[in-house]
């Protein structure tokens, strides 16, 4: 299935800004590079036009802001604009997804940036496909919406839509959609304002925000965005909020020595007779 909508037609005109409407999901512009291109504008002009989808009186923004933003910062009105029609896009879902596209194909997203927008790709992909009942809880052995099973497999078969050179090149595996739909589940508040926040490219840091709840996320980026910043990191922010330092995850063997001591004699020398061999191994090596 080709989720990626082809090109279409379209005309070049120049626009009103303020006809302009930006989607709610649209990455966040950095206010340096605006003014950058507003600086370069006002030298050379505005080289590459923006791309819309024009409704009624009203326009769409496909591609662009950061243009937009530095035209308008020079106080015109209008500016140029590669304009679609609505007739052109079958669906909704096929505007979204041109959107989408747009914005993620460009190398420079930061993982953040990225996240949001292979969550909303997903979305739309499993309503169209009909992958998910949104709501629904486990029927039949099916898994609930929201699950660990649920994401894995959902993961699986969205990557799986991606050829394995778009997989390599969009770092769209499994594990990778995995870990983006992880990180989109961020509370959408804190998402725009840690959007431009040295964390927004950091994966790691990213994923421990995300396990937080909503309200400690929001506790965390008040430390982080704070003037001088309170904290450095999740872990440095977590550690101001509970003042203890956070539960470091045990290692594999750890785990399993927990498991192991709570179990009966008869079970432990149970294990002694199955791994009979490796014991052995590790004898030999410590009389050596």
């Amino acid at each position: 299935m080709n989720i990626i909508p082809q090109p279409t037609t379209g005309s070049l005109r120049a626009i009103e800004i303020s006809a302009i409407d930006v989607p709610s999901n649209h990455r966040k512009p950095d206010p340096d590079w605006v003014a950058t291109l507003r600086d370069d504008m006002t030298i050379h002009g505005q080289h590459t036009p923006i791309q819309v989808v024009e409704f009624g009186d009203r326009f769409h923004l496909i591609k662009g802001l950061r243009r937009m933003l530095a035209v308008e910062q020079l106080g015109l009105l209008h500016i140029d604009a590669f304009v679609e029609t609505q007739a052109e896009f079958s669906t909704k879902a096929a505007l979204q997804l041109r959107q989408i596209s747009a914005q993620f194909m460009r190398r420079e997203l930061s993982v953040l940036d990225r996240a949001v927008n292979v969550s909303a790709w997903r979305s739309i992909y499993e309503t169209t496909a009909g992958l998910i009942r949104p709501g629904r809880k486990a029927i039949r052995g099916k898994f609930a919406p929201n699950s660990e099973e649920a994401l894995d497999e959902n993961a699986e078969l969205f990557a799986g839509t991606f050829s394995d050179a778009a997989q390599r090149a969009l770092g769209l595996n499994k594990d990778a959609v995995k870990r983006y739909l992880r990180i989109a589940k961020i509370d959408a508040p804190v998402i725009d304002r840690i959007a431009l926040h040295g964390i927004a490219d950091n994966q790691s840091e990213l994923l421990a925000l995300a396990a937080e709840t909503a309200d400690r996320q929001a506790a965390i980026a008040d430390l982080l965005l704070s003037q001088p910043a309170s904290a450095s990191s999740v872990a440095g922010a977590i550690y101001i909020i509970d003042g203890k330092p956070p539960k470091v995850a045990l290692a594999p063997w750890e785990t399993f020595s927990e498991r192991f001591t709570n179990l009966k004699e008869p079970d432990q020398e149970r294990f002694f007779e199955v791994h009979k061999a490796a014991i052995e191994r590790w004898r030999a090596k410590r009389s050596n």
